[in-house]
């Protein structure tokens, strides 16, 4: 019987120093980079919310800014990260890249979401939308929370679920950058080149 074959270590762990590589050059919450200010199969989506009606936790950790552009599909808002390079590009075509923290929630059923919260502006100001979103976020950090909208206000309130109503979080031991790949890369919503669809979008370049 034909032993199977093992990874090629080397291969694996030069994956693994691009994979952070990229990430780290993304972030403009660390000293040093420019503009700085589980086991198996991970899902993990990016949404404006954790999810409608859903009571979740927030990672505490869990909490890089990098440069994202959203877009409007629907009733739906996506949510795609932008190289340095390419924020630049886009300012040349009117795109605005804004910088976002990036939250990781769990909800009761374990499903993951990242929740990027637009960051106040040069001014010190925040949108009372992100600025109520972010207090929520946080709050979820050491209880079960849930958003819901305040269309009067304009904004979001919080709603604390019951105390023991649910067990404790159980996060994956994914690193940082491997849940950034998982969220953005790996969806195509890592706008990184000219020959992005998005890019070909909205300089007129695409075939469609």
């Amino acid at each position: 019987m034909e032993e199977a074959k093992k990874p090629d270590l080397k291969v694996v762990s030069e994956e693994l120093v691009e994979e952070e590589a990229e990430f780290r050059a993304m972030r403009r919450d660390l000293p040093g980079v420019k503009g700085a200010s589980a086991a198996g199969i991970v899902t993990i989506a990016v949404n404006k919310t954790p999810g409608k009606n859903e009571f979740f936790r927030t990672h505490p950790d869990f909490r890089p800014v990098v440069p994202i552009v959203d877009l409007e599909v629907g009733m739906e808002k996506q949510f795609f990260a932008v190289t340095d390079e390419m924020t630049a590009t886009l300012a040349g075509i009117g795109i605005t890249v804004t910088n976002h923290t990036l939250y990781l929630t769990v909800t009761p059923r374990g499903a993951l979401r990242i929740v990027p919260v637009r960051c106040a502006g040069a001014d010190g100001e925040q949108n009372e939308y992100n600025r109520t979103k972010e207090i929520g976020l946080r709050d979820g950090v050491e209880k079960w929370v849930r958003l819901f909208t305040d269309q009067e206000n304009r904004c979001y309130k919080v709603f604390p679920a019951p105390a023991d109503r649910f067990a404790d979080p159980v996060w994956s031991e994914l690193k940082p950058a491997k849940i950034f790949r998982l969220a953005f890369r790996d969806k195509g919503r890592l706008v990184d080149s000219t020959e992005h669809p998005l890019y070909l979008k909205w300089s007129a370049r695409d075939t469609k």
